[in-house]
């Protein structure tokens, strides 16, 4: 039985696969590769120039370094890094839209993120350095959510059943919801899984498939490298 990938559905920044002819340790394989290898921007250090809102410094840079970036994988690698700069002066609400890139191709994935409130008469005048990293390295570089589930099967007959028969509701490989009643029980189909991913917005869910994949390759290519020289 060969591999299938169908899309359940897609919204937003979230999408659900379906995904036939595989077993729990390629599809955890892929889970923990999209939560923690894919390399993604985020803020690694904070130059502050002036700050005198009630926000201090270190819990300043803790958000700034929590706000997904949008990059170019193909032009970033691991380790590159990108100059942020951020200057308001209050009175008024400073939002992760008000970090700038020096390079225009790098721009925060969401614009109306709160950071601070200022005042009359304070400012925030900051630069930043973002680094490609990965999620296993901290969870500011974690690109989004990734889960998974076996694909519910329900057995026995089906009738129209009163409120109180129906026990519980999966969702079938056509991603409708399916009322379990009485007298039917639910088994799972170990080779087919739905799988959702959430992302921060750092890439689109797609691409952080085939990131995935990617990454999944070449760590496979690395292994039987290994195995060849023990020979």
């Amino acid at each position: 039985m060969g591999m299938e990938v169908k899309v359940l559905s897609e919204s937003g920044n979230t999408v659900k696969l379906l995904l036939k002819g595989m077993d729990h340790s390629f599809v955890n394989a892929l889970r923990r590769q999209i939560m923690s290898g894919i390399p993604v921007l985020a803020v690694e250090d904070v130059h502050i120039y002036e700050n005198n809102s009630v926000m201090l410094d270190e819990m300043l840079a803790h958000r700034l370094g929590l706000i997904p970036l949008k990059m170019d994988s193909k032009r970033y690698k691991e380790g590159d890094k990108v100059k942020l700069v951020l200057e308001k002066e209050g009175p008024g609400m400073v939002y992760s839209r008000d970090v700038k890139s020096t390079d225009p191709k790098i721009e925060v994935a969401e614009t109306t993120i709160p950071i601070a409130k200022l005042s009359e008469g304070q400012k925030i005048k900051l630069e930043m350095d973002a680094l490609v990293g990965t999620g296993k390295q901290h969870s500011k570089w974690q690109p989004a959510i990734a889960a998974y589930t076996e694909m519910p099967l329900v057995k026995g007959e089906k009738h129209r059943p009163s409120k109180s028969e129906i026990l519980e509701t999966v969702v079938d490989d056509l991603h409708r919801d399916v009322l379990i009643e009485k007298g039917q029980k639910v088994e799972y189909d170990p080779a087919t899984f739905v799988f959702m991913v959430e992302s921060h917005g750092n890439l689109e869910p797609k691409e952080l498939f085939f990131a995935a994949a990617e990454g999944l390759k070449g760590k496979l290519e690395e292994l039987r490298k290994e195995l060849k020289n023990l020979s």
